[in-house]
């Protein structure tokens, strides 16, 4: 097995104990494909581990001089339910290592051994356990908050099948099934699938490996948004931007699904219904924004640079900024008024460059520059780590994939571990941002 393989060693034990029990339960840190995760200078001299609870609440159970074999938690209500996070730091209280759980119950940790990847914090890192395949521009998903879905993909001969990664033990699950159709597009509502290609739209129920077709709704057809980018609202209604995707023909149609609303019994898992852009687009973003709506950028030479869709609204609303006809460009809010665009190509297949949009502009806008990308890429992929600093994930033509820290100054590349050639990004299920695709390997970053 070649060495990028193989799992590092397990390190750093840490015995748990539930309310009133001995301890029966414990954390073993792993550091997945990397070795030198506690040894690279600047090492880190102490481990930190807390517990985050559902409100933000931040407890910490234990801390330890490094290097060290065990940490002992102490004791806590079996029925809580938190996120454990660990945290490396150096001298000065830098923070070097980190990695988080999932949402557990401690109760349900008797007996059990959980696993906990951390990583160098600033840089990628192979998680442990590879995919069967490296299907490259995979449809990435969270699945139950537990799992990471992926699926579909440029090679035919994979795009039914699927690979789930489990981040409670962060290790593939052997054996997933297929899908009764290639997802072009892709919503997930609790267990339920919705996937989406140029013919219809299927569900598939990942609890109990079944699959009917989804109804055609009248006002527009699944073709028309089929290959375009899922967005989720703050309150899990969820959009498919036919906007976005970078097929012919552009398209003004966006597929809305409310799972609030259970009332149609053609569609069990949440209503649907069409909404309208002000113009066709192609190769458009988009993001949400929390109190303002779906916002839409770029992908058209003619219409409006930006348009707004707001919430419960069934057509969108032009803002004043001039056209961008850039294709493939992530789109990230900032804040609840500003929004980041990052990458895409220009017509003459040049760098659209790094600039942010201010909703509460009223007239004559215009983007503000951040900076420029060392190279040109498109299908790109931008998350927030805060308003002043972003990570983004594109490829260029060719293929070849890149990953870039952005500032308002600096587009600074951050290295893969492994090459990858149309890679896609996604926040995992541990709040980490994962890259997927064209390797075997995932590659985890935590700012």
């Amino acid at each position: 097995m070649p060495p990028f393989l193989r799992r590092a060693p397990l390190l750093g034990v840490a015995a748990l104990a539930a309310c009133g029990q001995t301890p029966s339960a414990t954390i073993q840190l792993t550091t997945g494909g990397e070795t030198d995760t506690f040894t690279r200078a600047p090492a880190p001299t102490k481990l930190s581990v807390d517990a985050v609870d559902s409100q933000g609440n931040v407890t910490n159970l234990a801390t330890a001089s490094l290097p060290t074999d065990t940490i002992d938690l102490g004791t806590h209500n079996e029925t809580d339910t938190v996120t454990l996070e660990v945290t490396g730091t150096d001298d000065n209280g830098n923070r070097l290592v980190f990695g988080a759980s999932v949402p557990l119950q401690y109760g349900a940790l008797d007996g059990l051994t959980l696993p906990l990847f951390v990583q160098r914090t600033g840089e990628l890192a192979r998680l442990p356990g590879a995919l069967p395949d490296a299907r490259q521009a995979p449809v990435l998903s969270q699945l139950q908050g537990q799992y990471l879905f992926v699926g579909g993909g440029s090679d035919a001969s994979l795009a039914t099948t699927t690979q789930i990664y489990d981040f409670s033990q962060f290790q593939p699950l052997t054996s997933p099934p297929s899908l009764p159709r290639v997802p072009l597009s892709l919503a997930f509502i609790g267990p339920v699938a919705m996937a989406f290609d140029a013919s219809g739209g299927s569900y598939f129920d990942f609890s109990q490996n079944t699959s009917q077709d989804i109804p055609a709704l009248a006002g527009g057809q699944f073709a028309d948004v089929a290959g375009g980018q899922t967005i989720v609202a703050d309150d899990g209604t969820t959009y498919i931007v036919g906007a976005t995707r970078t097929t012919q023909p552009p398209t003004d149609k966006v597929l809305v699904i409310d799972p609030s609303d259970t009332s149609n019994s053609n569609y069990p898992v949440g209503n649907l219904s069409w909404a309208q852009l002000t113009a066709p687009r192609l190769g458009a973003s988009a993001t949400w924004v929390t109190g303002r709506g779906l916002v839409v950028a770029g992908g058209s030479a003619t219409a409006k640079g930006v348009e707004l869709l707001a919430e419960k609204t069934p057509t969108g609303s032009a803002l004043p900024y001039p056209s961008d006809p850039s294709v493939g460009s992530g789109a990230i809010a900032l804040d609840q008024q500003h929004v980041l665009l990052a990458g895409g190509l220009t017509p003459d297949m040049k760098d659209a460059g790094v600039r942010e949009i201010d909703l509460g502009c009223t007239s004559s806008c215009a983007a503000m520059t951040w900076s420029a990308l060392p190279v040109a890429v498109g299908a790109a992929q931008v998350f927030s780590i805060d308003p002043a600093n972003a990570f983004m994930v594109g490829s260029e033509p060719s293929g070849t994939s890149h990953a870039y820290r952005l500032t308002s100054t600096a587009a600074t590349e951050v290295p893969f571990k492994v090459p990858r050639q149309n890679a896609r990004a996604i926040v995992s299920p541990v709040g980490s941002i994962v890259v997927v695709g064209g390797a075997t390997e995932i590659e985890s970053f935590w700012p």
